[in-house]
């Protein structure tokens, strides 16, 4: 009698790694929907020479709707609280700064005061959001 090997499955099992894929495309999906859900939507101005700042840490954006709402990250605020905010920002980190996202057809003034606002607590180093030109 001949000797046979027995047959083997010596292939692995991928079935617990699929699973795991699909999980993380669920829980990344899903983090980039909170992310994006966190601002509010606004017509930002266009400007020639924007740029992308390298830092994004101890930032904390600030949204200026076209009625002059004031929002900080996509939630409503007074500007007393806003400088509340700003003001624990300034003192937990020296290099604090304020993204200052206002649409483009917002009366000037309403910027000034929340820029008046930031700087009365110490915050000085202000970015304005803008979109990049097509040139």
């Amino acid at each position: 009698m001949k000797w046979a090997p027995e047959s083997s499955d010596d292939e692995p099992d991928l079935t617990p790694m699929i699973d795991i894929v699909f999980l993380l495309i669920v829980f990344f999906m899903t983090v980039a929907n909170i992310v994006t859900a966190r601002r509010v939507e606004i017509d930002v101005p266009v400007a020639e020479e924007a740029a992308i700042p390298e830092s994004q840490e101890n930032r904390e954006s600030v949204t200026i709707a076209v009625d002059g709402t004031v929002y900080l990250g996509a939630t409503e605020v007074a500007l007393d609280d806003l400088k509340a905010v700003v003001a624990e920002g300034v003192l937990r980190s020296p290099g604090y700064q304020v993204l200052l996202r206002v649409d483009a057809t917002t009366p000037y003034s309403f910027t000034r005061e929340v820029m008046a606002a930031c700087a009365s607590v110490g915050a000085t180093n202000i970015i304005f959001a803008t979109h990049q030109s097509e040139n």
